[in-house]
């Protein structure tokens, strides 16, 4: 009998909010569909939605993409979220960025943000499939760092970058990068969009996750920052002397996805839609039929349902599944 279920609250706390589903590059393991729209919704949609997540009383907003600096309003969005209250922080490229941009994010108060860094340059640059673009995302990362902003460098774990982890942090101490306000975030590689061809061909095994594991604790070791996989992982899998670099997920509790067009979603990679708060508001969504249902986790393993150290089975969007709910691809069904 299964005791293990998930709790919430009226809404969730922390927001990631696709402002545009556009981006300039083409990551290869992207979990947009090939070929990613460079359609930009509306400005006055934007600020409808940001409208609806301040009246849920959303504390932090993430604001995302795509990339959210390629929206042409973002200046405007940003100004706008600011003065509805929203702590504000950034997931981007870093292509975009410049003095102008960073000093608007201080003027909003933002105090921490993320840069994906997918490897050292070349590897970085191939990943991206755009040249020069490692060069300009760690341009934005030193004038984000020297404006006081805690910043998250990103890496999702793919086959080009296996084993160049702690030489991607090593390449950016070699800069000057490595200081107090910066930490590295390592993502799994997940099979929607772009991704789902990498997957299938390159798939990432337990035992590279088990060497990827070993070299973020060596990371931390050796720099003195903080470096954890970002996303969920089931902790059966993985050695009690990893479980620390392990952050987790609070999809569809504490924390949900908003798209470019309303869509609420308990991450941005997996499948599952809740609603739209373009149509019902995101409280009522929150505490839907369908979300009490997502939160009692019918589809993991019996063993998940009754196990201590109750890590929610993993990552949801690691598998592939025709209707959206799968335990962890490295769970035994």
């Amino acid at each position: 009998m299964q005791v293990n279920e998930l709790r919430t609250i009226k809404a969730p706390i922390t927001v990631n909010y696709e402002v545009t589903p556009a981006c300039n590059l083409y990551c290869a393991f992207c979990y947009k569909e090939s070929g990613c729209t460079l359609v930009h919704p509306p400005l006055n949609q934007v600020f409808e939605i940001l409208n609806r997540l301040c009246e849920a009383e959303v504390f932090e907003l993430g604001l995302f993409g795509g990339e959210f600096f390629f929206y042409p309003h973002w200046r405007e969005v940003m100004e706008y979220a600011f003065k509805k209250g929203f702590f504000l922080s950034f997931v981007s490229n870093g292509t975009c960025l410049d003095e102008d941009a960073v000093a608007l994010m201080k003027k909003c108060n933002i105090r921490r943000g993320a840069i994906s860094i997918h490897g050292p340059r070349a590897i970085h640059d191939k990943v991206t499939r755009v040249e020069g673009t490692y060069e300009k995302a760690v341009r934005a990362l030193e004038l984000c760092l020297d404006a006081g902003i805690y910043m998250t460098v990103l890496t999702t774990v793919t086959r080009d970058n296996l084993g160049l982890l702690h030489q991607t942090v090593e390449g950016l101490n070699s800069l000057g990068l490595v200081r107090d306000n910066l930490s590295y975030g390592v993502g799994r590689l997940c099979p929607y969009g772009r991704g789902e061809e990498e997957w299938k061909r390159d798939k990432i095994s337990l035992k590279n996750y088990l060497a990827v594991f070993a070299e973020i604790q060596r990371i931390t070791e050796d720099y003195g920052i903080v470096a954890m996989l970002g996303d969920a992982f089931p902790l059966c899998r993985v050695p009690k002397k990893y479980h620390s670099l392990i952050q987790g997920c609070w999809m569809a509790t504490g924390f949900g996805h908003i798209t470019y067009d309303g869509a609420v979603k308990g991450c941005g990679v997996s499948q599952l839609v809740f609603g739209n708060l373009l149509k019902t508001p995101l409280q009522e969504i929150w505490q839907s039929q369908k979300m009490q249902e997502f939160r009692k986790l019918h589809w993991l393993p019996e063993q998940c349902g009754v196990c201590s150290m109750f890590c929610g089975g993993g990552c949801i969007a690691s598998r592939i599944s025709s209707d959206g709910y799968a335990p962890d691809e490295f769970l035994d069904l």
